[in-house]
Order: C-alpha cells, then sequence, then structure tokens
C-alpha cells in the first residue's frame, strides 16, 4: 500500500504512542534502508492518526481527520514547485515530538503525561538532519522542560515561524518564545526558506 505518511505504534501503559513519524513527499509503497531525511519538524504530540494496517515496524498511517500531516506535505511539495522540481522519491520529512502520546486532545494528552514518570522518546532524535523547523507552539509549564532536550538535536541549520515580528528566525526558539504550529500560520515565507534548504543534498544519517 503506497502512502505518503509513515510511523511505527506501540501501545505503552494503556495509551498509544507513536514514533518515527515520516512524511515521504513521494509516495512510498514501503520504506527502505537508502531513504533519507530531507530535514525534522519538532510539534507537541502526534494527534488523532491510527496505523492502516497491522504489525509491527513501520506502518502506514490513516490520517483519522488528521490534518497535520498533510498540511506539512502540502508545504513541503510547494517548497518544491518553487524550485522547479519534482518531491523526490524515497525522500522524506522527519517529525519529532515532544511527546509521543496519541491523542486529538491537547489537554487530554497533557494528563496522561502527568501520570507518566518517563516519557519515552523517539530513537529518531538521534539522528543528524539537514535542517530543523520548531513549531511547538508557545511556553507551556508542562511541555517546557522537554525542550530542552532538544538543544543537542543534530541539525545543521535550525528555523522557526515567529508571527512577531511576522518572519522566520534562523535559528532554534527559545522555551518562553512562540514557534508557530503551522494550522493557521502563513506558508509563504516558510515555504521560500525551505526551498533555499533543499538545496542541501540529504545525507545518511548517523
Amino acid at each position: 500500500m503506497a502512502s505518503h505518511y509513515w510511523a511505527e505504534f506501540v501501545g505503552r501503559g494503556g495509551v498509544s504512542m507513536r514514533f518515527d513519524t515520516r512524511i515521504y513527499l513521494a509516495p512510498c509503497a514501503r520504506p527502505g534502508r537508502s531513504d533519507l531525511p530531507v530535514g525534522c519538524i519538532v510539534g507537541k504530540n502526534p494527534g488523532s492518526a491510527t496505523p492502516a494496517a497491522g504489525g509491527e515496524g513501520l506502518r502506514p498511517i490513516r490520517l483519522a481527520g488528521d490534518r497535520f500531516l498533510p498540511n506539512l506535505l502540502a508545504i513541503l511539495r510547494k517548497a518544491c514547485e518553487l524550485r522547479g522540481e519534482r518531491p523526490p522519491a524515497g525522500r522524506y520529512l522527519q517529525v519529532l515530538n515532544l511527546f509521543y502520546l496519541c491523542d486529538r486532545s491537547l489537554p487530554t494528552a497533557k494528563k496522561a503525561l502527568r501520570r507518566l514518570q518517563r516519557p519515552p522518546v523517539c530513537a529518531s532524535e538521534e539522528l543528524a538532519f539537514p535542517w530543523a523547523w520548531f513549531a511547538w507552539g508557545g511556553p507551556d509549564p508542562l511541555l517546557d522542560p522537554l525542550k530542552s532536550r532538544f538543544d543537542n538535536l543534530r541539525a545543521r541549520r535550525q528555523f522557526f515561524y515567529a508571527p512577531q515580528p511576522g518572519m522566520v528566525l534562523r535559528r532554534r526558539p527559545a522555551c518562553d518564545e512562540l514557534a508557530k504550529h503551522p494550522q493557521g500560520m502563513p506558508h509563504a515565507g516558510v515555504v521560500q526558506h525551505l526551498a533555499m534548504l533543499l538545496e542541501e543534498p540529504a545525507r545518511r544519517a548517523v
């Protein structure tokens, strides 16, 4: 089954966790060892998407009304169009999160997070990326302590969209800054910035 969206789903402590979420720029029939991330985005937590097939490991995602992943794909494809290129096969955006508990409702997910003594993290956070886009929203007393582990994220270039002054800032956001979620965000500036970043070839993540 070809899909743009793949992830590993794991049940832990009565809740569903989603790890190694990938958005392929071109439909992928099955992830391969030679596939490379073009970059990564850091959000809050996975939403309501579920696995579209049984089994273990990476599985196609059933979106179940979750618009976050399709929104990101649309932005990336616009960046490819701006460069006059077709979306490359075998290349994907790695989705990282502050925490990996799946829930459509962020308040409900945060309640479950409080019950987890040691929230598991995704092994993909250890990879090296050409660039990182931060989109984890504004300051939050519960989530802010989770942001510090991304101080060591290996990404050659880092950026976020700041509503004030309404532009892309080419650095990692501080914990008390608003790193705008793509929903409701003007796309033009980010699309132009991503078009520039996609000039850099993806390399094997180590």
